[in-house]
């Protein structure tokens, strides 16, 4: 379900990759501990196939999968989080106070990158 609803989210750049993406796995409610880099978290990698069951429809039941997918509207970026192989974050975690970490020259050049997106976005 949710590969299906990233392929047609973003159908150009992951349309043709159905059935080939990598699906990573968080524990529920921890979208904000993501979005903050929290160390302690880790992204699991999610197989297709679970105890040799090839099509994983028939071992996970619906109910058993939480989603909400989000819908992006005039070129609106998605969001993003940067992982290593082992699915702990890249970027080290924000803290609630500006005194404690600055963003980086990276970090400032891709928020101006988005900003800017969206300027020329709203004026075609």
């Amino acid at each position: 379900m949710i590969e299906e609803h990233s392929a047609r989210l973003r159908p150009v750049e992951l349309y043709p990759r159905w059935g080939k993406l990598e699906l990573w796995v968080t524990p529920g409610d921890s979208e904000l501990d993501v979005a903050y880099c929290k160390p302690e978290l880790q992204f699991v990698q999610m197989f297709r196939e679970i105890d040799g069951v090839e099509d994983i429809s028939k071992a996970v039941r619906n109910v058993e999968i939480g989603f909400q997918g989000e819908l992006y509207e005039n070129n609106e970026e998605g969001f993003r989080t940067v992982r290593t192989a082992d699915g702990k974050a890249v970027k080290p975690a924000v803290t609630a106070t500006s005194t404690d970490r600055q963003p980086s020259e990276a970090e400032m050049d891709e928020l101006m990158e988005v900003l800017n997106s969206q300027v020329e976005a709203s004026s075609e």
